[in-house]
């Protein structure tokens, strides 16, 4: 079990994990698309619009797929080196490199996703970051995100560092959500399909 300051530790190296490791990443990354039939769900749901990536890694193939479904996308990662890469497949779309914790939009989007992304952040950052996307929403606009199955914090190992996670219990994460005006449409834990990723929809009202 990580001690306190073995997880506190890890939680503050996250963004330079991925700043450092953008090539390893690039390379790893699968673009098979398993993915997919949630894009579709969300998209489905989702009402015309911009849609924002957060934690978009290299832009493929999460921004890519929606881009060639006639959306336009702002991503958002902290690694200038996979926003460089993200830039270079995908031109015509935003990209911003910003912390997901302190930045946001300047104006509401039809929809956010955060695919293996939020799960990075501290439980209570998690939990202000849901409360706030709920304003950068539009009436009607959806979220989708990828969280751990139970609540904990634990540590994975990316080429021999430990890489930090955690997640909230689900009424920690519905609470939050409710907190910015979302309701949960959909929840599946530990989807097959997705490689075991517990995995959230959720609808501003109006």
């Amino acid at each position: 079990m990580p001690t306190p300051d073995a997880l506190s530790r890890a939680a503050a190296a996250v963004v330079d994990l991925y700043r450092a490791g953008a090539e390893d990443f690039i390379a790893r990354r699968s673009l098979g698309l398993f993915e997919r039939p949630w894009l579709d769900r969300m998209l489905a749901l989702t009402p015309p619009g911009r849609v924002l990536d957060l934690g978009c890694g290299a832009g493929r193939p999460i921004a890519a797929y929606m881009a060639r479904q006639g959306r336009s996308v702002e991503g958002l990662d902290a690694s200038e080196a996979l926003l460089a890469a993200a830039a270079e497949a995908l031109p015509d779309q935003t990209w911003r490199c910003a912390d997901m914790r302190s930045w946001s939009p300047e104006t509401p989007g039809a929809g956010v996703i955060a695919w293996h992304s939020l799960f990075h952040l501290r439980p209570a950052e998690q939990a202000a970051l849901l409360t706030r996307i709920g304003g950068w929403l539009v009436p009607g606009g959806v979220l989708m995100f990828t969280s751990g199955g139970t609540a904990g914090e634990t540590l994975g190992d990316w080429s021999g560092a430990p890489l930090y996670h955690a997640s909230l219990d689900p009424d920690g994460y519905r609470a939050a959500l409710a907190a910015g005006g979302l309701a949960v449409s959909a929840h599946v834990r530990d989807d097959p399909s997705t490689g075991d990723a517990t995995i959230w929809l959720a609808r501003k009202g109006g």
